[in-house]
């Protein structure tokens, strides 16, 4: 491997982590070097509203957790945070891609400082040694990289450990499943909720006349939805245990509030239910399956405490 590019491994691989912006900072480097490898000279300014976008997502989308305490988050983090409420506030609740968001303010001068005052020299510190992968100018807030048009070449290994070193600290912080599809998903903007209509086959069976799972009405095609009990965003997943019937109406003011325990018993007895039913009527599939060990190994509950966490 270059040794130029042995050297960013080894920051990004070693380095100390006590929150992510040490692989929010490496990444925001990484993708300017690919968008211009004629850029040797990076502001602050410009690495901010990358790393902005990529909290947006992560925040947005699946609320991880950028570092082990909840009640003092990293600043960066705060300042995303509060765009986020300000912009849900003057929109809707649906999240979107930074990407697609045009009508957000990014405190670009706010996150700049932050880099300055702490990210843009810790990142060069491994083992008490200060790595010589780019020149920083604290004072006005630019970095020079060395060789842009190598870290480009090797941009897609690159993006790829710095996913997995994020990762592995997002496990750390967050109660939450699939965190490497979740950092996947965000990266790449992939994330995308499913048609839920094909287990409409399975939820008629228990629930034949289609009534709202919290208001037992009887519901029209019009009043129709199919919804998670357990929050999309935290399972980031379709799963046949966790989906039942509602009315459109409440599932819109339902958000992702986490469900109360007198729901969670409820869904599991209708997982029972169901599961009785799909078996006498010999309907065995992956739905079946996964419904059989839902019920077998207590998942739903786990997943509802793990959710609360």
């Amino acid at each position: 491997m270059n040794d130029y590019i042995k050297e960013l491994t080894m920051l990004i691989r070693d380095g100390d982590m006590q929150n992510t912006y040490k692989m929010a900072w490496a990444r925001a480097i990484v993708e300017t070097c690919v968008l211009d490898e004629s850029q040797s000279v990076i502001h602050f300014d410009t690495l901010s509203e990358k790393i902005f976008g990529y909290y947006w997502n992560q925040s947005i989308f699946f609320q991880l957790e950028q570092s082990p305490n909840p009640h003092n988050r990293p600043e960066i983090h705060q300042i995303v945070l509060e765009e986020i409420n300000q912009y849900q506030l003057n929109n809707d609740n649906q999240p979107k891609y930074f990407s697609k968001v045009h009508s957000v303010n990014i405190p670009v001068t706010k996150i700049s400082n932050v880099l300055k005052k702490d990210v843009s020299w810790r990142f060069l510190l491994l083992n008490k040694t200060e790595s010589a992968f780019y020149e920083l100018d604290k004072k006005n807030k630019t970095i020079t990289i060395k060789h842009p048009q190598i870290v480009k070449e090797y941009s897609d290994i690159l993006f790829e450990l710095i996913n997995y070193r994020w990762t592995q600290k997002l496990e750390e912080f967050n109660h939450s499943p699939r965190i490497s599809k979740k950092v996947l998903g965000t990266d790449r903007e992939r994330v995308r909720r499913n048609n839920l209509s094909k287990f409409r086959k399975y939820l008629d069976i228990e629930n034949p006349d289609r009534r709202c799972f919290f208001t037992d009405k009887v519901l029209s095609d019009g009043d129709l939805s199919i919804d998670h009990i357990l929050p999309w965003s935290y399972l980031y997943s379709d799963d046949l245990w966790n989906l039942v019937y509602v009315d459109r109406s409440h599932n819109s003011s339902k958000s992702n509030r986490i469900p109360s325990e007198e729901v969670i018993q409820r869904l599991e007895e209708r997982n029972i239910r169901l599961l009785s039913l799909l078996t006498s009527n010999a309907i065995k599939d992956k739905q079946t399956e996964e419904l059989s060990l839902c019920v077998e190994r207590d998942l739903l509950r786990k997943f509802w405490v793990g959710c609360k966490g």
